[in-house]
């Protein structure tokens, strides 16, 4: 067999990694990656704190340039090349040169699409003016930060209260900026529950974000093409020299689709364990792809950059020949909003009811550290069980400290398809500094078997 070409469609966190797998396992291999924008490998969740000015440089969130894997790996990259056609009959791709306009036409043997996701653009007019953003390359969050630094705007607006409007509205008021949150759903944080959602947004009015909820956006109007406010549905107006756009992202699978490779129900890729798609030779993971998820037992779009990057490898093992396998996610995210916590994993209660899942769920409220040693803070948890086999379905946690480390034990938990009995009997870590004797984990185990009690 003679050498094979490997063509990456996508340069940044599931395609670099599926390249350097593949690397890893063909020396003699050649591997083109065509990337669109002028980076690949960079960190795109640092951006929020890019913007707040706690990374000094957006060189820092970069964690391989072009020339290291040209270099180190013999890994051909392509930056400002942006695939336009796949043709599978043929097995070859078609590259536009967006600097030149250039097209030529490249072979492969198999192929990787990490095309990710782009942001969701609700129907406003005036999205074009200046200081309308989103945040999903490297270049936006660099302009952004720019933009505060020489435009000096003072009042900030961001719509949408998910994970990425938390971290900005921490951002834009590092920076000195009046912000407001304009949410359209009833709650923030997507299907968080109340309970954890109530906290967060006691901690945004504490840190003076201004919250709207139940309201869209409908246009931005501005001065010499600059904004200046946003006028909602009903007619109220709110200032902003600055804005982001965080209202979701959808995945990138357009090309995909063109190319006959089957797109699951969520709009996204479909993919087996493998990260095979529908069409022989054609593989694709990151935030373009679908993943398994193992509470719902069925694909899901859940993009993060974790599953990303183990997508990029299991492909690029295969793609080069191997029998690796994603075995699935279960839901788990972390954010930090000013002096709070947050994370989620499997589940929440919106979640089982709307799936149907007959359970039972309790929230308790406990120590980070040992009572009597100084700096601790309670940490809310709750937990939903699956009510007749008490295996745990999800768990949501929010505190000033402690919250990540806790939620990771709930997402291994899940992935060991533990149950309640088995979380309640945990043998964990327990020193004063770091927890107290009987740990929240423990003790929201313990008060959920409680409720199991007595309701039999």
């Amino acid at each position: 067999m003679g050498k094979q070409t490997f063509v990456i469609v996508g340069g940044v966190a599931a395609g670099m990694s599926a390249a350097s797998r593949i690397r890893g396992l063909k020396k003699d291999a050649e591997i083109l990656v065509f990337e669109r924008s002028n980076y690949v490998s960079y960190a795109a969740c640092g951006m929020p704190y890019l913007i707040e000015g706690k990374v000094s440089s957006s060189k820092d969130l970069v964690v391989y340039d072009s020339r290291f894997f040209k270099e180190k790996r013999n890994i051909d990259v392509f930056l400002h090349h942006e695939v336009v056609k796949i043709t599978p009959t043929t097995k070859s791709v078609l590259v536009r040169n967006t600097e030149t306009g250039e097209e030529k036409e490249y072979s492969y043997d198999r192929l990787l699409i990490s095309t990710g996701a782009r942001p969701i653009l609700p129907p406003i007019k005036g999205l074009n003016l200046n200081g309308v953003f989103t945040l999903r390359q490297l270049e936006e969050g660099i302009a952004v930060y720019d933009y505060i630094g020489t435009k000096k705007p003072k009042r900030g607006l961001i719509i949408g209260a998910g994970n990425i409007g938390m971290e900005m509205a921490e951002a834009f008021s590092a920076r000195g900026l009046n912000v407001t949150i304009v949410e359209k759903m009833p709650s923030i944080l997507g299907s968080m529950d109340d309970e954890i959602n109530e906290v967060v947004e006691e901690e945004l009015k504490k840190n003076g974000i201004t919250l709207i909820k139940l309201k869209a956006v409908v246009e931005f109007a501005g001065e010499n093409s600059v904004v200046k406010e946003a006028i909602l549905e009903d007619g109220e107006k709110v200032q902003a020299d600055i804005v982001i756009i965080g209202a979701g992202i959808r995945p990138n699978a357009e090309i995909a689709t063109e190319a006959g490779v089957e797109i699951g129900q969520t709009r996204a890729i479909k993919v087996n364990e493998r990260m095979e798609t529908s069409v022989t030779d054609i593989y694709a993971a990151g935030d373009c792809a679908e993943a398994y998820h193992l509470i719902y037992g069925r694909n899901v779009y859940m993009p993060l950059g974790t599953t990303a990057n183990k997508q990029g490898r299991v492909a690029g093992e295969n793609m080069a020949g191997g029998d690796a396998k994603f075995i699935g996610v279960v839901g788990t995210s972390v954010f930090k909003v000013f002096g709070l916590e947050v994370g989620r994993t499997g589940l929440t209660e919106k979640d089982a009811m709307r799936e149907g899942k007959d359970f039972v769920s309790n929230v308790i409220e406990h120590n980070s550290r040992a009572h009597y040693y100084p700096g601790g803070a309670k940490i809310k948890v709750k937990l939903i069980a699956d009510k007749r086999s008490k295996q745990l379905l999800g768990a949501q946690m929010v505190g000033r400290e402690g919250v990540s480390k806790r939620i990771d034990i709930f997402a291994t938990a899940l992935s060991a398809k533990m149950t309640i009995d088995d979380i309640a009997n945990l043998d964990l870590g327990y020193a004063p500094p770091f927890a107290p004797v009987y740990d929240p984990v423990l003790i929201a185990g313990s008060e959920l078997l409680k409720k199991f009690e007595s309701i039999r």
